[in-house]
């Protein structure tokens, strides 16, 4: 079995591995979403930021909205974790390149 659970605080967790597998499928090709590292820890804060942020609900898997917080703005949601976020991300870099 993969690993289900992602992230200290278990900001994310798939409820199976087909559910898990319809988010990283998702978060891989998805031009609706942005990856973002933000160097907070440089302007006082305790520690730099992995964001992922979603630019709309359409076709976004259960998994990934039943997980994600509000966002702001143009942003409908955003997903906090570090841990999925690095191990999405460079299979993410290796599909749009």
């Amino acid at each position: 079995m993969t690993k289900l659970v992602y992230g200290k605080d278990h900001q994310v967790e798939f409820l199976s591995e087909a559910e898990k597998q319809e988010a990283f499928d998702y978060l891989i090709t998805s031009t609706d979403i942005e990856f973002r590292h933000e160097p907070n820890h440089e302007s006082g804060a305790w520690a730099s930021e992995k964001r992922m942020l979603f630019y709309s609900v359409d076709g976004v898997p259960a998994g990934l909205v039943r997980n994600w917080t509000a966002g702001v703005g143009r942003v409908v949601g955003r997903i906090n974790c570090g841990e999925l976020y690095d191990e999405v991300f460079p299979l993410r870099e290796a599909h749009h390149s």
